[in-house]
């Protein structure tokens, strides 16, 4: 095996980068797993002790299987960071915790998650056609800790888009600003493509509720990423669906799903009401019983554990509480396990709108 790569190092990580999105057959995702698992074995304190607790070490490592997952609630308690006291360039905050504890991911550098969540979007084909791009989110500039904003800020410069595109300024929606330009874009008929979080989307409904459907033009897309769980009121996936299919006039397969979390660095995608959601080659997911701690068969429903080859600054392997069906094709995201704390980038968009005023929402 080569000598190990120093992840702080630019040149070493830009390599990683360009094996990450070279072909990956199993040899070789084996291969880099264990590289990046020793890595962070040596540097993460917290890391190392929760898998001497699993008694696995780099050298006892048989299979990316059998990585000690850190479960995702460890992000609240303890740096997880590869780097010690270097100071990471961009720190990410999860939303929606009821501790008043975030959870954090300390990146050395954006520069691989730039890369692979721009690639991830542009594999399942998001970019065909290079929509105009608009997101119901504040700016990165806005919201610096925000991985979400940090994500649709890569996308606008991969599109090379200019003009405004992020719609949630100064905690409130610019909904009235967004439907004139909507129109206006309409009529060019390139491809529209609409991004929020769920919540960001129901708000976006009670503003429109009295107005006239949109026609967005043929190959338009929305995506929504979060939960449909929140304090101010819940709706289905089914239902969002079905009222945002009517709105943009888009077909239920028109509409996408993004699953990721601020404490990793790639993202799942689904389609449609009923999609599965499907992974990146550089990343692994396993669908975990949490009383055997063994992955579930196929048909059966567990807990995603996520192996992520782009995680290089704090761990690869997180342990969710999202429970999900295992399929042979992907997995079908079931919701989050009952009787756990709200979390999700949706309740972002619940507190800046509650805080705004610019709704008459209920606790």
């Amino acid at each position: 095996m080569s000598p190990s790569r120093n992840f702080a190092q630019p040149v070493d990580r830009r390599a990683w980068i360009q094996k990450l999105l070279a072909p990956l057959d199993e040899p070789t995702w084996e291969r880099l797993a264990h590289e990046l698992f020793a890595w962070q074995f040596a540097r993460v304190p917290a890391y190392r002790r929760l898998c001497h607790a699993h008694e696995m070490t780099p050298q006892r490592l048989n299979s990316w299987h059998d990585i000690p997952a850190v479960p995702q609630q460890l992000f609240k308690r303890e740096k997880l960071f590869s780097h010690g006291s270097v100071r990471p360039s961009a720190i990410y905050e999860t939303s929606g915790t009821t501790t008043g504890q975030p959870g954090r991911q300390h990146l050395l550098q954006t520069d691989i998650y730039r890369a692979l969540s721009v690639e991830g979007a542009r594999r399942v084909g998001l970019f065909e056609g290079n929509p105009h791009l608009h997101f119901l989110t504040p700016s990165p500039r806005e919201t610096p800790s925000s991985s979400l904003s940090a994500m649709f800020g890569f996308w606008q410069k991969a599109a090379r888009q200019t003009g405004p595109c992020f719609w949630l300024r100064k905690d409130k929606f610019e909904f009235a600003q967004l439907r004139e330009t909507l129109i206006a874009q309409i009529k060019v008929r390139r491809r529209i493509a609409v991004c929020g979080t769920a919540f960001s989307f129901v708000h976006l409904l009670d503003a429109w509720a009295d107005l006239p459907s949109l026609r967005l033009p043929r190959g338009s897309w929305l995506l929504e990423t979060g939960g449909f769980k929140g304090r101010s009121r819940e709706i289905s996936k089914s239902e969002l669906y079905a009222q945002l299919s009517q709105l943009f006039s888009v077909p239920d397969n028109s509409i996408w799903n993004e699953y990721g979390m601020s404490e990793l660095s790639s993202q799942a995608y689904a389609r449609g009401t009923s999609g599965l959601h499907e992974v990146p080659p550089w990343v692994r997911i396993l669908i975990i019983n949490p009383a055997t701690r063994r992955e579930v068969r196929v048909g059966q429903r567990g807990l995603v554990r996520w192996i992520d080859l782009a995680n290089v600054d704090s761990v690869m392997a997180l342990q969710t509480l999202e429970v999900a069906e295992r399929t042979s094709q992907g997995f079908r995201l079931i919701g989050r396990l009952p009787k756990t704390e709200p979390r999700g980038c949706s309740l972002n968009a619940e507190d800046l709108m509650t805080n705004s005023h610019s709704l008459s929402l209920t606790s």
